[in-house]
């Protein structure tokens, strides 16, 4: 279990980076390639997941109530792994992101 932890550590990493649209580096979708790419080298076998998610908008009421967008996460060994944010934190929409809902996904 050694590809665990040492996966782990480096998603930590990321998560403690800031979270910004642009560049897309900080972002979710930049995160999973470099975590992708991180564990490659190391022979862990990581997949990005891309997909359309929906989440209730209960800060912004000039928006639609539900709001539709773009995610990225990784799967490790059948875990859905976070990167964008800390895992106790919110993102701008008010909810965490292990609790977007997911409307259509694709694992590349």
């Amino acid at each position: 279990m050694g590809n665990v932890d040492t996966a782990n550590a480096i998603a930590d990493k990321l998560r403690s980076e800031p979270w910004r649209v642009l560049p897309m580096k900080y972002n979710c979708i930049g995160k999973s390639f470099r975590f992708r790419s991180a564990c490659r080298k190391l022979g862990i076998p990581a997949k990005i997941v891309f997909a359309i998610i929906s989440v209730d908008n209960p800060r912004f009421s000039f928006l639609p109530r539900t709001l539709i967008g773009f995610h990225a996460w990784v799967g490790l060994y059948g875990q859905r792994i976070e990167l964008a944010r800390p895992l106790d934190e919110l993102n701008p929409w008010g909810c965490y992101d292990i609790d977007l809902k997911r409307l259509f996904a694709v694992e590349v």
